[in-house]
C-alpha cells in the first residue's frame, strides 16, 4: 500500500503542471509582443523592413526606428501640432482623426518605453531567460 500515489497528489501535480504551462504559454507570447515592438530592424510605425536601422530620438524622447515615408509623416504630424501648415507633402488625408492616430500612437510608444524600464519588466525578462 506504501507504494500506491494517493490520488489527491497527483490530480494536484497534474493541475500543478497545468497551470504551470499555461503561464509559460502567456509569458511567452507576452514576451514576444514586446520584442516585436522593439524590433531593430523594422519601422516601429508600419512595420516594413528597414534597409539600414538608424535610431531616431524624437522629440518625445522615445528611441524608435522609423522608415524614410513614416519619419517624413511623422515630420508633418509635428508641424500640425504645433500650429504651422504646410502645403508641402500634406495630402487630404491628413485631417484631426490622422492626426489622432499619430498623438495615441506616440502615447502608446511612451508607455511601452516606461513598461519597459520598469522593475517588474525587468524581472519578467529575467524570469524568462531561465
Amino acid at each position: 500500500m506504501a507504494h500506491i500515489i494517493p490520488f489527491e497528489d497527483r490530480l494536484r501535480k497534474q493541475k500543478e503542471g497545468a497551470l504551470s504551462k499555461e503561464k509559460k504559454q502567456r509569458s511567452d507570447s507576452f514576451r514576444m509582443v514586446m520584442q516585436c515592438t522593439a524590433c531593430p530592424h523594422k519601422c516601429a510605425k508600419c512595420g516594413s523592413q528597414l534597409e539600414a536601422p538608424q535610431t531616431q530620438i524624437l522629440p518625445e524622447g522615445l528611441p524608435l526606428k522609423l522608415c524614410p515615408g513614416c519619419w517624413e509623416e511623422y515630420r508633418l504630424f509635428q508641424a500640425l501640432v504645433s500650429g504651422r501648415s504646410p502645403t508641402e507633402g500634406r495630402e487630404y488625408y491628413h485631417n484631426q482623426s490622422w492626426l489622432g492616430i499619430w498623438k495615441s500612437w506616440l502615447e502608446y510608444q511612451r508607455n511601452l518605453q516606461e513598461y519597459r524600464q520598469s522593475e517588474e519588466f525587468s524581472r519578467l525578462v529575467e524570469e524568462l531567460s531561465k
